[in-house]
């Protein structure tokens, strides 16, 4: 290891990771494998937030179920036209409600979690191949200089 009190401007550039202590084989495997085991996992921990959140299973269950609960029971005696057609009534309109209230939280969720999906897939290949890009970016700029 070179002294540090001997260290140019130009040993910074040759062994950019001296200052830190941390040696190169080490900052391989943290770029190449904590790291992105840590985002996958933290993608993981999102995900599970969202399902939680929106409560998928539940939506899809409880699809055309009346909204809030509120239904009017149908007469146990007898037939009345008009009551059994306004309890028919209720009790539709309740469900469709229900349907569509519940449709647009699902929709919604569903965009939500596949807009998660892409940035997390994004911000995972970004953070592979960014070596590869700024090698390729500064052979470029270098090669363009001289």
């Amino acid at each position: 290891m070179i002294p540090l009190k001997f260290m140019g401007p130009l040993d910074l550039i040759r062994h950019p990771l001296i200052f830190t202590g941390i040696t190169l084989p080490e900052f391989i495997r943290w770029y190449f494998w904590e790291q992105p085991s840590r985002i996958l996992r933290v993608y993981f921990e999102y995900l599970r937030a969202f399902v939680e959140i929106f409560s998928f299973i539940f939506l899809v269950r409880t699809l055309i179920a009346p909204w809030r609960q509120i239904a009017d029971p149908y007469q146990k005696r007898g037939f009345n036209l008009s009551q059994f057609s306004q309890t028919l009534t209720l009790n539709v309109v309740s469900r469709i409600i229900g349907l569509i209230f519940r449709s647009v939280t699902l929709i919604f969720g569903l965009a939500a979690t596949v807009a998660l999906t892409v940035f997390f897939a994004a911000f995972y290949m970004a953070w592979l191949s960014f070596p590869i890009v700024f090698w390729v970016g500064l052979t470029y700029v270098f090669s363009a200089a001289f």
